[in-house]
């Protein structure tokens, strides 16, 4: 007896598909605080040389040279603003130099003020009605005045004069109720001004008996319940050790008008200058991270970690504090730019040269390498860094770090697929970007919790755009801004795992600043067994 023969197919449950996965951009940044296996979505494992969005993640600009005041390290760095006069300064360890322009950014100019003992800073401006002043202590040498064209050093028999402490000792400075504040380094003493003054008999009180866990006296601040400059304000001492004492009032001359609101424990700060101003909040850097002071006074030190503003990033910013502790930090609020940027001072030859930058809107995380940041600030509306070997650098500008191009890396928090255990081969990988020139990604899959990334690739040819001196004269469209298309691009993969992450590198060596953001990117892949 014949029979007919026919093939049955096999369950589709045992039949490899072709499926695809779309990996939102790592709006919420560089993510290390959370379990491999466990992450949340739109995070990233690395963040390099990209800069967070609540959109997407964008490649960030270059530094460009501005000016050389040393051939060792910049100690400080700060603007002065009177009107629309603006300013900048930069100190070595023996002088301070005036760099607002500079005509070779290779040449050393002649110092403005020569002879210091000390080269890093504290500085603050103050209006009065003779004029703008900006006090400059360094807790080695003579307190220094500026009022817009001369620097006066500043002591019991100079004009105007400060008595009663010699201010060869004032090692930090700042403005509370309309008065100056200085510290008096080595000990817990604070002095201060008469309101409004920039000169006078200063008065003093010490926070000895506040204080119990030794150091010294750091810095001091203001700290508020609103974002203004009101009658909530509060004063805000901060000694080496971590103990922060807040005071209300506004003469602390008078026991009527000033007393002690409490005293709040948080970990030993990173410097007097690693502090930063959100609203009325006060958000000091810490070896536990960037803590504000509103979560100070309500949580015990050891809980401080868990509120703190890098909380995404809490192991790599102890391993840093551990590798820089030797020099204080630095933070630089930029608001035009949506950033805040903690400079991470180059100790030595094997210290790399990075800093870690937040978007202030959205608190997400990244990491600029490439970036000798010893000291920062903020002047006419562009960011500046100092290097350890006396270069002062623009912060966002041109596509090339100092004539060199530089990399950025996207690696995407692990994922299973929805699957897993299972293994997962990933054919290819889709990245869709908007662009406003040519550009060369590298798309790549890291598997099984293991970061492996291909050689960089290359930057694109370099080019010219129609912005202002950078376009070419006669042949460039001015006025017509940055026009964004949408490049599509697929590679190639061929990797398999049990857990993938996505993988992008970007190399940008051009002259003008990259427009360059990732929208999304795409996987194709299949789905196997479960490996045993």
């Amino acid at each position: 007896m014949r029979r007919n023969l026919r093939h049955v197919a096999a369950p589709a449950t045992n039949r490899a598909k072709a499926r695809t996965r779309t990996f939102s951009p790592p709006v919420r940044g560089w993510i290390r605080n959370e379990n491999l296996a466990a992450s949340q979505r739109a995070g990233a494992h690395v963040l390099d040389n990209f800069f967070p969005m609540s959109t997407g993640i964008r490649l960030r600009g270059g530094s460009r040279k501005h000016a050389t005041i040393s051939t060792g390290a910049v100690s400080s760095l700060w603007a002065y603003k009177s009107g629309t006069a603006e300013l900048l300064f930069a100190s070595d360890t023996t002088g301070i130099f005036d760099i607002t322009s500079v005509v070779d950014p290779d040449t050393i100019p002649e110092a403005v003020v020569a002879g210091q003992t000390a080269g890093y800073y504290a500085t603050v401006q103050m209006g009065t009605v003779g004029g703008n002043y900006l006090y400059a202590v360094n807790g080695s040498d003579d307190a220094l005045l500026f009022d817009g064209a001369t620097w006066t050093a500043i002591n019991a028999v100079s004009s105007p004069a400060i008595e009663g402490v010699a201010t060869s000792r004032l090692s930090f400075v700042w403005v509370f109720a309309s008065r100056l504040f200085f510290v008096e380094k080595g000990t817990m003493r604070v002095w201060y001004l008469p309101v409004d003054a920039i000169g006078g008999t200063a008065g003093s009180f010490s926070l000895d008996g506040i204080f119990q866990d030794g150091g010294e006296l750091l810095f001091g601040g203001s700290w508020s319940l609103d974002s203004g400059d009101g009658l909530d304000d509060k004063c805000v001492f901060v000694s080496s050790t971590g103990e922060v004492a807040i005071y209300e009032g506004t003469n602390p001359a008078n026991a009527a008008t000033w007393s002690r609101v409490g005293v709040y424990d948080i970990t030993p700060p990173m410097g007097f200058n690693a502090t930063l101003k959100a609203g009325g909040d006060l958000i000091i850097a810490t070896e536990d991270g960037m803590v504000p002071v509103s979560q100070a006074i309500q949580k015990d030190a050891a809980a401080l970690s868990l509120s703190a503003v890098s909380r995404a990033i809490e192991p790599e910013w102890k391993a840093e504090v551990g590798a820089r502790r030797s020099r204080p930090w630095d933070v630089l609020k930029w608001p035009s730019n949506n950033m805040a940027l903690v400079a991470l001072p180059v100790i030595n030859a094997t210290t790399q040269a990075n800093c870690f930058v937040v978007n202030l809107e959205t608190g997400a995380w990244s990491r600029y390498t490439g970036w000798d940041t010893q000291c920062v600030a903020l002047f006419n509306g562009i960011g500046h860094f100092g290097t350890s070997d006396g270069r002062i650098m623009q912060m966002e500008v041109g596509g090339q770090d100092d004539g060199l191009p530089y990399t950025a890396v996207y690696v995407g928090l692990f994922d299973h697929l929805k699957t897993p255990g299972a293994v997962k081969t990933v054919h290819s990988a889709r990245t869709v970007l908007t662009v406003d020139s040519d550009v060369r990604p590298r798309v790549s899959i890291s598997a099984n919790y293991a970061v492996k990334l291909p050689a960089p690739p290359n930057s694109t040819d370099d080019y010219v755009t129609d912005t202002w001196d950078s376009g070419l004269w006669d042949q460039a469209t001015w006025d017509v801004g940055v026009s964004l298309e949408t490049n599509i691009k697929w590679a190639s993969i061929g990797k398999t795992g049990f857990a993938v992450a996505p993988q992008l590198q970007i190399t940008s060596g051009v002259t003008p600043t990259p427009h360059v953001n990732l929208v999304s990117m795409d996987l194709l892949y299949e789905t196997g067994s479960v490996m045993v």
